[in-house]
């Protein structure tokens, strides 16, 4: 019932047409309640006391009635599936919106297709809880309660006869509900587990068609796919077995008034006509029964997508804006790590013994438009220092400052205006070359445009593609080389002009002969920015004003590239080892 009173939460603010659809509503049960009066007059008057002055007129009437169901119905149908369709459009924009707030850590721990199958089937379940489930259930309640009415006035006596099988129906819809609520749930989440691998496996077609596991991915695909099939057909065993039985009840129920009501005929204590009224309005009672009941089907599987979409939005941001949190308009770029710890917990970070601190005793300082490189081994922390400062994480114990303030008290959006990233693992979307370089700067000149791609060495092999700037690139860039993307992705966080870059492995994607010349464009465009890098090619940071050589989340030495290898530690051992596999490279070739 909770989750069944905040879907109708949901529903409230659309009031306007939910009022229309009333009106509609009590209009469609009013005029299904005249037809069987009309048969009652026609059985009785014309039938059997062989009058036809008034036939005419009853049948033109009946007509009229049904022609204006017809327009009444029409409204209803527009109006509800208008509704439905508003409600999801704004449901599905009010997740994608709640996502996009949510912290990093929680798309780490969940996978793209489940969060998929949620916007899409689950809202889609919600659907037909709008447009069929609310409205279907208001009509059928009003018509119930009409067909009483007008049984209770035809003759109290039979209409008690109506009511003998709903003890034995209402026990089974308990039944069903109790039954029918957790399988749904199963279904929907293994639903969830189809989409996943889906996903997942389109995302990596390259590598599954590399290693030729064609067929075990099939086999892995087809056991996900079985588990699906079984559930449903559990809910489909469940579904068969109730609606049958309640469709002979309501049969029962229907022939028990004929028997009834024909010996009341013979007796002369009830007319023909009325007993074929009688009759009707008995379909009209047992009919929104049944259907309410099919609607209590639409009602478990909305539960239990509702849950699963509640579960999302139920979702609280780790890391969001304090409620004083103040905005950087402008920075200096000034930053400091201030006795840093961090450790990745479940969804960030975590005191729980259970998980390693990755970074421990972090401080360091990096003054504005200071170039500092990170170097170590891999796991030695790098790459969450630069997510410590674009706060896609809060460190457990100290502290992250931007020109003083610590970014736990500065509005979140303004800190990442001032930030570029580049990945090592580079992400493009599916659009143009322009759109993409645009990103981060969305009212970008086309001069601005084309002058940050030529300085990322860009703008020679996007003119050679076949729209030049606007060509689509495909799925995460698929048409380009890692080069290229690459490039492409230097040139969007130029073209951002921030006051902070963060290049994590920046030219890990690019041959000898580009990474040259990119290091050669970075070194201009670094120029008065704060600059973080991170690069396991320890040849592209030499000039770099500070390098920092961590281990095993600690800072082991901190120094310029001559200090380092005059010291002979850390940062020498890694210079030299590269050196020889650089030189044992060359003799192979």
């Amino acid at each position: 019932m909770r989750v069944l009173k905040r879907l109708f939460g949901y529903v409230r603010p659309y009031w306007k047409p939910l009022v229309a659809t009333g009106i509609l509503l009590l209009l469609h049960t009013g005029l299904n309640l005249l037809p069987p009066l009309f048969q009652r007059e026609i059985v009785d008057q014309v039938i059997g006391g062989r009058d036809l002055s008034r036939l005419g007129v009853m049948i033109a009437t009946l007509i009229g009635v049904y022609a204006l169901l017809q327009f009444v119905d029409f409204g209803d149908l527009y109006v509800r599936h208008a509704l439905g369709e508003r409600f999801i459009f704004d449901l599905r924009v009010r997740i994608y919106a709640h996502l996009q707030r949510l912290s990093l850590s929680f798309f780490e721990r969940t996978s793209t297709g489940e969060l998929m199958s949620r916007v899409t089937n689950d809202v889609n379940a919600l659907e037909q809880f709008v447009t069929h489930g609310v409205a279907l259930t208001a009509v059928d309640l009003l018509r119930l309660l009409g067909a009483s009415a007008v049984l209770l006035a035809l003759d109290w006596q039979l209409a008690l006869v109506v009511l003998i099988p709903l003890p034995v129906m209402a026990f089974g819809l308990r039944r069903f509900n109790q039954r029918a609520r957790p399988i749904y749930r199963r279904v929907r989440d293994r639903l969830g587990d189809i989409n996943a691998k889906l996903q997942d496996n389109l995302a990596g077609i390259r590598v599954i068609q590399a290693f030729g596991q064609e067929e075990a991915e099939l086999a892995h695909f087809s056991d996900t796919s079985e588990r699906y099939y079984r559930e449903r057909l559990r809910g489909l065993r469940t579904w068969s077995t109730f609606f049958p039985t309640l469709h002979f009840l309501a049969a029962l129920g229907g022939v028990l008034v004929l028997g009834f009501g024909a010996r009341l005929v013979v007796n002369g204590q009830l007319s023909l006509g009325t007993l074929v009224a009688f009759i009707s309005y008995t379909i009209s009672f047992y009919d929104p029964l049944r259907r309410l009941t099919e609607v209590d089907n639409v009602f478990q599987q909305a539960i239990a997508a509702g849950e699963r979409i509640f579960e999302l939005l139920d979702e609280v941001p780790e890391i969001r804006d304090a409620p004083d949190a103040v905005a950087l308009d402008e920075i200096e770029g000034d930053v400091v790590f201030d006795d840093v710890h961090f450790r990745y917990g479940d969804g960030g970070p975590s005191t729980s013994s259970g998980q390693r601190e990755v970074l421990h005793d972090v401080e360091f300082h990096m003054a504005p438009g200071e170039v500092v490189a990170l170097v170590g081994p891999s796991g030695a922390g790098k790459t969450s220092i630069a997510n410590l400062l674009c706060r896609f994480y809060d460190p457990g114990h100290g502290r992250v400052l931007v020109d003083g303030h610590d970014l736990r008290s500065v509005q979140i959006r303004s800190l990442r205006q001032h930030v570029a990233v580049v990945l090592q693992d580079t992400f493009l979307f599916n659009t143009t070359v322009r759109e993409n370089l645009r990103y981060g700067k969305p009212d970008a000149s086309e001069e601005e445009m084309v002058a940050a791609a030529m300085v990322a060495y860009a703008h020679e092999f996007i003119q050679q593609l076949p729209q030049g700037y606007d060509t689509e690139i495909g799925e995460r860039g698929v048409k380009l080389s890692g080069g290229q993307k690459q490039r492409l992705a230097l040139a969007r966080a130029i073209l951002a002009d921030p006051r902070i870059l963060i290049l994590d492995e920046a030219t890990s994607s690019v041959d000898a002969e580009a990474e040259y010349l990119i290091q050669q464009a970075l070194e201009e465009v670094m120029k008065g920015r704060t600059s973080l890098v991170i690069a396991h090619r320890l040849s592209t940071i030499r000039n770099a004003d500070k390098i920092i050589a961590l281990e095993e989340g600690r800072i082991r030495e901190v120094g310029d590239h001559h200090e380092l290898l005059a010291r002979g530690g850390l940062y020498s051992q890694l210079y030299q080892r590269q050196l020889e596999l650089a030189a044992t490279g060359a003799e192979e070739q």
